[in-house]
């Protein structure tokens, strides 16, 4: 069951929708997306990403995207190496 949950990570859209919106400048939706990760992350126990997400949101949580890349860049490293982790369970 919980190799079910971590392969289904895999299609949230929420990293995808995080990048976008960062490079729009759409702090609305960045931190939403933000938010989302971070929740994904703490219920499946990507304790990693979720520390790195939970400091994303709360940067974020003013709505505005300033100041932000290098704790995005964070967030993509730890995203990227999770999902290397899942894809190893396929």
């Amino acid at each position: 069951m919980v190799k079910r949950f971590a392969l289904k990570f895999l299609q949230d859209p929420s990293f995808a929708q995080l990048k976008e919106s960062l490079a729009k400048n759409d702090g609305e939706e960045a931190f939403r997306a933000a938010h989302t990760l971070k929740g994904v992350c703490l219920n499946l126990g990507f304790d990693e990403l979720f520390e790195v997400s939970a400091e994303l949101t709360e940067k974020l949580r003013e709505r505005k995207t300033a100041g932000s890349e290098e704790l995005f860049q964070k967030v993509s490293q730890k995203y990227q190496k999770t999902v290397t982790a899942i894809q190893g369970l396929e």
